[in-house]
């Protein structure tokens, strides 16, 4: 069984042992921090299936809390708020 997930907000890779968890349509989706979390429950369906994913950066900008900040995976600082 696998013990990793893909954040569909930033598409960071996270461990499903996270305290960032929701269960939408019967499927639990795994979170690597609280604005990512806040950001799907907002709205899951834009995150959901491909004619609704948006872009890396779009997703970054989206999950920001307006402070610049860098991603603990990927380095680029575009304001994402990891937590």
């Amino acid at each position: 069984m696998l013990r990793t997930a893909r954040d569909p907000v930033c598409r960071a890779k996270v461990k499903k042992s996270t305290p960032y968890k929701f269960t939408h349509n019967s499927r639990i989706f795994y979170f690597d921090s609280a604005a990512c979390q806040t950001t799907f429950k907002n709205d899951p369906q834009q995150f959901i299936g491909d004619k609704n994913k948006k872009s890396f950066l779009e997703r970054l900008a989206e999950a920001s809390d307006g402070k610049s900040k860098s991603c603990q995976g990927c380095q680029i600082k575009c304001g994402y708020a990891r937590k």
